[in-house]
C-alpha cells in the first residue's frame, strides 16, 4: 500500500507512532484497519481485537477454569496440598473472565 502525505501529515504520523510504541508503518496499518472496521461495522474491543476474538478467549478461559476445578477436586480427594493453589488459580481466572465479560458487554453497547 502506498499513501501520499504532506511533510506535516508525515510528521503527525511519526509523532503518533512514537507515542504508541509503533513504527510509522505499523501505526498507519493499525489506524487504517481500525477505520476499516468502523466503516464495515465490525465490533472492536480494547486493544483492537474483534468482539469474536475476545469472546473466543473468554470461552478458552472457561475451559481452563473447568480443568482447574477438576484438578483441585481430585487433589483434595487425594489429600494433596495443591488443592489450595488450584482454588487460588480458579479465583484469578474468575476475575479475568469477569473483566472480559465487562469488555464484551461494553463493546456491544
Amino acid at each position: 500500500m502506498h499513501v501520499r502525505l504532506t511533510d506535516i501529515e508525515w510528521a503527525d504520523i511519526v509523532a503518533a507512532a512514537e507515542r504508541t510504541g509503533l513504527t510509522p508503518t505499523g501505526y498507519t496499518g493499525e489506524a487504517a484497519l481500525a477505520a476499516a472496521r468502523v466503516v464495515l461495522g465490525v465490533a472492536v474491543v480494547a486493544g483492537g481485537s474483534t468482539w469474536e476474538e475476545v469472546a473466543r478467549l473468554q470461552r478458552e478461559l472457561f475451559a481452563a477454569r473447568t480443568a482447574l476445578v477438576v484438578a483441585a477436586v481430585a487433589m483434595g480427594e487425594a489429600g494433596g496440598a495443591g488443592a489450595e493453589g488450584c482454588a487460588a488459580a480458579v479465583a484469578r481466572v474468575d476475575a479475568l473472565v469477569t473483566r472480559l465479560h465487562g469488555l464484551l458487554k461494553r463493546s456491544r453497547s
